[in-house]
């Protein structure tokens, strides 16, 4: 039995596998819709979820690049392991002739006075916080960047997420797999390669960081990310609790007006 009574409720400790590989799938995103709690699995495709007891009939299990799932608590309880299916991206395609000709172009806010710094809403897996990105024509996204204006303490690990951004309208996922900033806590920017991935995107987005695991000792629990005022702009910073997350029905808010995130990406115009 995976499950074990806590008087109040139960602890449902488990693994999610890939179906056509049979590998442990990382940083799956863990649901129960009903309560509004969530979790997310570690690198090896554990999780540990912690729910009242009888008071939600299922989870969802959500990864990029694969089709969710709802599982019963009864079944989570009797199994050991989750699998999930891949799923098929249709992507918008682009010749990209000469991905590394032209001259780099900075897509985002790099520099400015800064009006603050902003943390994600609670130190919980799941919490994502993030600004739009002006795009006007098709461009290969090269790398991705973000300053941190205040640490505390040693690791961190996030996954970079890029979605459709379209009048405060914000959609899918454009990403097809995990791509991750972790190492260590520095003032700065801190950057990730996306040469590997092949992204491409002809209109704005909204670049996010969602916390997968940050050193989280109780005097530990926040990092701090640089913004500025854009009031011009007519833009805003957008986050959510990972409790809450978009495997529990969750919505990005805006949770502060005017503004944005020096985070910014490094790319061609094709």
């Amino acid at each position: 039995m995976l499950g074990q009574n806590m008087g109040w409720g139960q602890v449902i400790n488990g693994q999610v596998i890939d179906r056509e590989t049979e590998e442990a799938l990382p940083y799956v995103n863990i649901g129960v819709v009903e309560l509004g709690i969530g979790t997310v699995s570690n690198r090896q495709g554990v999780f540990s979820l912690e729910i009242p007891e009888g008071e939600a009939d299922s989870a969802l299990f959500s990864a990029i690049g694969y089709i969710s799932q709802k599982v019963a608590i009864e079944d989570l309880t009797e199994k050991k392991k989750v699998w999930l299916a891949p799923t098929s991206y249709e992507m918008q395609s682009f010749e990209v002739l000469d991905k590394g000709g032209g001259r780099d172009k900075t897509f985002g806010i790099k520099k400015g006075f800064p009006a603050g710094y902003t943390n994600l809403a609670s130190n919980k897996p799941g919490d994502e916080i993030g600004t739009p990105i002006k795009i006007r024509k098709p461009t290969y996204l090269k790398s991705a960047h973000f300053t941190i204006d205040r640490v505390s303490g040693d690791s961190m690990i996030y996954r970079v997420n890029i979605y459709e951004f379209n009048d405060g309208e914000i959609g899918k996922n454009l990403v097809s797999e995990n791509v991750l900033l972790e190492g260590v806590q520095k003032q700065g920017v801190v950057s990730v390669n996306l040469t590997p991935f092949e992204l491409v995107v002809s209109e704005d987005v909204l670049l996010t960081l969602e916390n997968i695991q940050v050193d989280s000792e109780e005097h530990n629990s926040r990092i701090g990310f640089r913004y500025k005022s854009v009031f011009l702009r007519n833009r805003n910073i957008y986050g959510r609790i990972g409790d809450n997350s978009k495997n529990v029905a969750g919505e990005f808010s805006e949770i502060i007006q005017g503004s944005a995130l020096n985070f910014y990406f490094v790319g061609n115009e094709l």
